[in-house]
């Protein structure tokens, strides 16, 4: 997948040019920002080396901040302030080389993707933006510029801040990628040296699954009518640690979920879709979830023919992370150090496997059993798991220590154990079985209509046929065993309506309540 980019050193332009003796040959050129409209487009699909001018950056339209190409770890002040030094200061360095696709618009005129370098070049535009300082002791040529924000160094020294806007960075020029060889060629090419988490690859294959994977996760950054939130379950605070900085943690997990900068949500999020999608038998695998969002990121996949900004299966996936909340939130206490990424990930997906059985989860009851489960079968006194294999058969030790990877054995055993576990406890444990038929049969209903003489059960007022409805007088809601079932003794017809107004009530309740109503 890698594609080859040949690095130059900073300021030696090669001398290549076009070669008249190779039908529609192109050779690499250097392309200086103030050539650039001029120099793009003789060819298609080519890389060039050139630099640009802090002062192009600002006026050329260039997105700085496209997220697909952003790490989560935001550099701080200092290290921006350091950015500042090299330019001015330290000036034998020099800031290394970034790389900008160019995206052709109209006739001479392009729009540009900062690949490469982005944090580098937020750390001068934001000084530009005057969003923070310079270091204190900062001292350029006999000039004390200590402290100033960018508009005083501008009113005062003007000569300095020409220094910056005049500055050049070395780059490579891209043009007529597409988006996917632009995603490869920043994963595999720009950054196949770098320590880039699984998440962070996955983040960078541009499309409507990782969008909404960031943005469900942390948000979007923007402020006013165009702000993401991040989901409610993801929510953030911070806290002044030890060594005085500012830490983050989530608010509905444990404090042991760390928050590196390093899309830890964003993993946690990815792999439960991925779960849902795909089955939690198999487990997963780094490998296996990349090229799965991969490929339904791809033209062909599902999530491509969504609209912009749009994510096919949002709704379901918001509904799914709104029980979990609930679950997170059901969670005592003392159990809520025990919410860590894999606990609490098992815990989500063996209550959706749970509802797929057709039982009803009661959260308040299913998150306390979840982790009293997972303290008795961790307890190396008693040693519940002595006299049980793990789904491939070999010995089973202590839960907990299930709980170290996604793989199918791991996630088959901890849903073994808790299938054992909770055998025959389904009240006790929050997990209340549901008749699988869900609506009666519609000539069960016609016969109960006529039985009925036409008329709604509830309110013994006529019903026309067109306007029936089958209910159960116990609610499925309550379970097998409370006698929600979808039998015939215990349907009554009444009119939509009326079936609405009901809802999960039993039909006790809902008779006393009309009734009251008629009084």
């Amino acid at each position: 997948m890698a594609m080859e980019v040949r690095e130059t050193p900073r300021y030696t332009p090669p001398t290549h040019t076009y070669n008249e003796n190779l039908e529609n040959a192109w050779v690499q050129v250097y392309i200086p920002c103030e050539k650039a409209t001029e120099m793009f487009g003789v060819s298609s699909r080519q890389s060039n080396d050139g630099c640009i001018s802090i002062d192009w950056l600002t006026q050329a339209n260039v997105d700085t901040q496209n997220r697909s190409y952003q790490r989560e770890k935001v550099s701080d002040r200092n290290w921006q302030r350091g950015i500042m030094e090299t330019m001015l200061v330290n000036t034998y360095a020099s800031i290394p080389q970034i790389h900008i696709r160019v995206i052709h618009v109209a006739e001479n005129e392009y729009r540009y993707e900062l690949i490469d370098g982005q944090q580098r070049m937020r750390a001068i535009l934001d000084f530009i933006n005057n969003e923070y300082s310079l270091p204190e002791d900062m001292v350029v040529n006999g000039c004390d510029i200590g402290g100033m924000y960018c508009q005083e160094l501008r009113d005062t020294y003007p000569s300095i801040y020409e220094m910056i806007i005049s500055y050049r960075v070395s780059c490579i020029w891209y043009e007529d990628l597409t988006d996917q060889e632009t995603a490869n060629l920043f994963i595999w090419v720009l950054n196949n040296v770098n320590d880039m988490k699984p998440q962070e690859l996955r983040n960078a294959i541009l499309g409507y699954y990782a969008t909404f994977v960031r943005n469900t996760a942390r948000g979007n950054g923007k402020k006013g009518k165009d702000a993401v939130a991040p989901h409610p379950l993801f929510e953030r605070y911070t806290k002044t640690v030890k060594n005085g900085e500012d830490k983050e943690y989530l608010v509905n997990f444990s404090t042991k979920f760390a928050l590196n900068g390093r899309m830890e949500v964003d993993e946690w999020l990815s792999s439960l879709i991925y779960f849902i999608e795909n089955g939690w038998k198999k487990g997963i695998t780094q490998d296996g979830h990349y090229k799965w969002v991969e490929k339904v990121s791809a033209p062909n996949g599902k999530y491509h023919g969504a609209v912009r900004g749009n994510f096919k299966d949002a709704k379901k996936i918001e509904t799914i992370l709104n029980f979990a909340l609930e679950l997170m939130k059901a969670t005592p206490s003392e159990f809520k150090v025990k919410l860590n990424p894999m606990t609490s990930l098992m815990m989500v997906v063996y209550a959706l496997e749970l509802r797929n059985r057709d039982y009803k989860i009661l959260p308040e009851l299913f998150s306390p059993a979840f982790f009293d489960t997972y303290l008795r079968w961790s307890d190396t006194d008693t040693k519940l798991y002595m006299n049980h294999t793990t789904v491939n058969g070999h010995q089973m030790k202590e839960f907990s220590d299930l709980f170290g990877g996604k793989n199918g054995n791991a996630i088959g055993t901890i849903f073994k154990v808790l299938d054992m576990d909770w055998k025959g406890r389904d009240n006790e444990v929050g997990a209340i079985k549901l008749d699988s038929r869900e609506t009666f049969p519609h000539k069960e209903v016609i016969k109960r209509w006529q039985e009925q003489g036409g008329k709604d059960f509830y309110t013994g007022k006529p019903v026309p046929e067109n306007d029936i409805a089958g209910d159960h007088y116990i609610p499925r809601s309550w379970g097998i065993d409370r006698g929600g079932v979808t039998e015939y003794h215990n349907l009554v017809v009444c009119s939509r309506g009326i079936n609405l107004r009901k809802g999960a009530r039993h039909g006790d309740e809902f008779l006393e309540m009309i009734r009251s109503e008629v009084a």
